[in-house]
C-alpha cells in the first residue's frame, strides 16, 4: 500500500522536536519499541500522530507506534471520528485499532472506560508506553482548577509528564510544553484536517467553561500563560515532591503525632502531613477544606493548650489537645 509522505514542512516542525523531546525525557530515549498512541481524531492528537509518524523515519529512533481510537458512543457522529483516524492512518500506513466503549454516563465514567481500552491495548501489543496529547492549555486547565478547589502542592503542579498505570505501563503525556496552536499548525503543515468534538467547549462542563471564558482572558492578560504555566509545572512538582518527602519524616503513617514535635515543624510541613493523613484516612481530596487545614497547622503551633477540633465532614476531624494531634474518625451509625 502507497503511504503518504508528509511535506518537508511538517517533517521539521517544532512539534516534532517537542516530541522527541518529551519521550526522551518521560522515557529515557526513543528506543522504545512498541507505543500505544491514543488518537480522539482531534486536532491535538491527530498532530501527536503526524509527528510519531515522522520520528519513526529517523534512524535513531526505534518506535513502533499503534494508533488506538476509542469510540464512547456518546455523540451521534462518533462514527465519523473512528473512520478519520482509520484513514488517517491508512494514509500514514500506522497500525491502527478503534475500540469500542458503553459507558454509563460522560465524564469520570469516560475516562475510566477508555483508560482501561488503552492500557488493555497496550497489553495487547506488548507496549509499556501511552501517549496522550494533553497540551499546555489542558496543563494550565487543570492547574486553576486545582486552585479553585483549593487543592494541595500535587494538585498546583498539574498533569505529570508520566503516571504509571497498571502493570509495566506508563501514561506519558510528551507534549504537555506545546500550546494547542502549535499543535494545529503542525496539522496545517500536513495539509490534514482533524475533527472537531462539540463537547470539548461545552460551557456547562468545567473545562468547556474554562476554555470559553477563563484561558482567553488569562491569554490577553499575560501573552503565552499557558506555555509558561507548562514550563513551570515540573518546577512546582519537583517542590511539591520536596514538600511531601518532608512531611513523610515527620508525620510517618499514623493518625496520632505528638504535638511537641509538630510544632517543631514548618507551617507548610503541617498542613502537608496533615493532608496527607486525611487522605489516606479516605476523606476526598475535594473534602478537605484548605482554610481550617491552615488553622489546623497553626493552631499546633500557637501557645493555647485547651482542646480544639476542627471538622472536615460529619465523621472526620482533626483534634489538637495540650499533649497530641490526632485524625479522629467516627463511625455515623445515625
Amino acid at each position: 500500500m502507497m503511504t503518504t509522505r508528509l511535506p518537508i514542512a511538517a517533517r521539521r516542525h517544532p512539534v516534532v522536536t517537542a516530541l522527541a523531546q518529551g519521550l526522551e525525557s518521560a522515557c529515557g530515549g526513543l528506543q522504545l519499541g512498541p507505543i500505544v498512541v491514543a488518537a480522539s481524531g482531534g486536532a491535538d492528537s491527530t498532530a501527536m500522530v503526524l509527528a510519531t509518524q515522522v520520528l519513526t523515519e529517523r534512524r535513531e529512533v526505534d518506535l513502533e507506534p499503534i494508533i488506538v481510537h476509542v469510540n464512547h458512543h456518546l455523540r451521534e457522529d462518533a462514527g465519523a471520528d473512528a473512520e478519520h483516524v482509520r484513514r488517517l492512518c491508512d494514509q500514514l500506513g500506522l497500525l491502527c485499532e478503534c475500540i469500542d466503549v458503553h459507558p454509563e454516563g460522560g465524564g469520570d465514567d469516560a475516562r475510566r472506560c477508555r483508560y482501561d481500552a488503552l492500557h488493555a491495548a497496550a497489553v495487547r501489543h506488548g507496549a509499556r508506553h501511552l501517549l496522550a496529547a494533553h497540551h499546555a492549555e489542558d496543563q494550565l486547565e487543570t492547574i486553576v482548577a486545582a486552585l479553585g478547589r483549593g487543592a494541595g502542592p500535587e494538585g498546583l503542579a498539574g498533569m505529570m509528564a508520566t503516571r504509571s498505570l497498571a502493570g509495566d505501563v506508563q501514561l506519558v503525556r510528551p507534549l504537555l510544553p506545546v500550546t494547542k496552536a502549535m499543535l494545529m499548525d503542525l496539522c496545517h503543515a500536513a495539509d490534514i484536517e482533524w475533527r472537531d468534538d462539540p463537547t470539548n467547549v461545552d460551557p456547562t462542563t468545567l473545562r468547556g467553561r474554562l476554555r470559553r471564558d477563563v484561558l482567553p482572558v488569562l491569554e490577553e492578560l499575560w501573552p503565552n500563560a499557558a506555555r509558561r504555566s507548562a514550563v513551570n509545572a515540573p518546577l512546582v512538582q519537583a517542590a511539591a515532591e520536596a514538600l511531601e518527602r518532608e512531611a513523610a519524616s515527620v508525620f510517618e503513617v499514623a493518625t496520632s503525632w505528638p504535638r511537641a514535635l509538630l510544632r517543631e515543624a514548618e507551617p507548610a510541613i503541617r498542613s502537608t502531613g496533615l493532608r496527607r493523613a486525611l487522605l489516606n484516612g479516605g476523606l476526598a481530596a475535594d473534602a478537605i477544606d484548605t482554610t481550617r487545614l491552615a488553622e489546623a497547622a497553626a493552631a499546633i503551633g500557637d501557645g493555647s493548650e485547651h482542646a480544639r477540633r476542627f471538622e472536615f465532614n460529619a465523621t472526620t476531624a482533626i483534634h489538637i489537645d495540650a499533649n497530641a494531634v490526632s485524625i479522629i474518625q467516627e463511625t455515623n451509625d445515625a
